[in-house]
């Protein structure tokens, strides 16, 4: 199993050619290093992942390297925050579904099962939408990430949010936000809770 692809053998493995796998190194799209001699090397989970957060399938020879895309549904109302907010949380290698708050929102929820939940907060208590998912059987364990009002953390975790981001965002809390209540509440499912 090779470790390192070269950008000539990432840019066959991705089916596009040399120039632009070199244009996603520089944009730091796709991650690489340089060796000693100045060549850029791709290490194969990077590879892996990049493949799946762009949605290509991925060859034989890189199966098993990035681990199966969690699923993460962003609730709100249409407009800039939720699509910025679904950027964000499909630029982390999450497979994203939108929805709006109501009767789609648990639509959504039964049909796709995300892993986590992305809510933008129109209120302090998370509204109907953080009831209805804390209430549902099948959802109730689902951690929910909640993005509001800074003034609005505490009573969002009292209504049942695993955790509260205060607009505006810093870049990357969002992911780390979904990491680390993926990885808590993995802990927790592995231990009984």
């Amino acid at each position: 199993m090779r470790g390192f692809y070269t950008t000539h053998e990432a840019a066959k493995l991705l089916g596009v050619s040399l120039p632009t796998v070199v244009n996603w190194i520089k944009a730091r799209r796709l991650k690489a290093h340089r060796t000693p001699g100045g060549h850029r090397r791709i290490p194969r989970e990077d590879l892996a992942l990049f493949m799946v957060r762009h949605g290509m399938p991925l060859p034989e020879e890189l199966s098993g390297a990035a681990p199966g895309r969690l699923k993460a549904l962003v609730l709100g109302e249409p407009g800039p925050m939720r699509e910025g907010l679904a950027r964000q949380t499909a630029n982390g290698g999450y497979a994203v579904e939108q929805a709006s708050n109501g009767f789609a929102a648990g639509a959504a929820a039964g049909r796709f099962q995300p892993d986590v939940v992305v809510l933008s907060a129109g209120s302090p208590d998370g509204g109907e939408v953080l009831a209805a998912l804390r209430a549902d059987r099948e959802l109730s364990h689902v951690p929910v990430v909640a993005v509001g009002l800074a003034s609005w953390t505490s009573a969002l975790v009292a209504a049942g949010c695993d955790a509260v981001l205060a607009r505006p965002l810093a870049e990357g809390a969002l992911v780390k936000a979904l990491g680390d209540v993926l990885a808590t509440s993995g802990a927790a499912r592995s231990s009984g809770r």
